[in-house]
């Protein structure tokens, strides 16, 4: 039986706030960023940031170049909208604006799931592997856990500790979610430094 998001926990919900510094003034002032539910009427703008700033800097689908093939990224799109549709997924907003920083495509991976695919079976078989070497169900002892497909922020807001800060929501979110574990393959450096200064625990690397 497929997760769905439990009915009482609000949706959508904010579930992080934190101060940063604001692109937009020279003088390095701070500015309030919140991190929210991804709703419907932002889906486009979500897909438009993970084109962006996500397909071409992230390794595997670089690789892959998921973005340059029409079919492949076709498919991506469907898998994303697939992520959207289970309420998971997470986006930042700066105080006083709609401009999207980032997000991260959150999903809960329960002991049955499988991902589906033809056409990326390279790119899922990498995540897949590195899953079920680990055998992260039976190492911790859960049935289901939060997961992440990707993380991006906003190329000219780099450099301030927005990614740290959006992977900070896990925990209310686990929490709301009844959820004991979050874990994710961290493919780029970008998401491996801030994942490692809020205490993710490296249980498998591979090159």
């Amino acid at each position: 039986m497929p997760w769905e998001r439990p009915t009482n926990v609000p949706y959508p919900n904010v579930w992080w706030t934190f101060d940063a510094p604001d692109p937009d003034c020279e003088d390095g002032a701070m500015a309030t960023y919140r991190v929210e539910d991804l709703t419907e009427d932002r889906i486009d703008d979500a897909i438009k940031l993970f084109t962006e700033h996500f397909l071409d800097d992230e390794p595997l689908c670089a690789y892959g170049q998921i973005r340059h093939d029409p079919v492949s990224y076709d498919e991506i799109l469907q898998f994303w909208h697939h992520l959207f549709s289970e309420k998971c997924t997470i986006v930042c907003y700066k105080e006083g604006s709609k401009e999207l920083v980032g997000a991260n495509l959150l999903s809960v991976k329960m002991t049955n799931d499988k991902i589906k695919s033809e056409r990326m079976q390279k790119l899922i078989a990498v995540n897949e592997y590195m899953t079920d070497t680990f055998n992260l169900f039976e190492r911790y002892g859960v049935d289901k856990y939060l997961t992440a497909y990707g993380l991006s922020v906003k190329s000219r807001y780099r450099g301030r500790g927005i990614a740290t800060e959006i992977l900070k929501a896990r925990q209310p979110i686990c929490r709301a979610f009844g959820l004991r574990l979050t874990s994710t393959n961290f493919t780029a450096i970008g998401s491996q430094i801030p994942a490692a200064k809020i205490g993710f625990k490296t249980d498998l690397e591979m090159k």
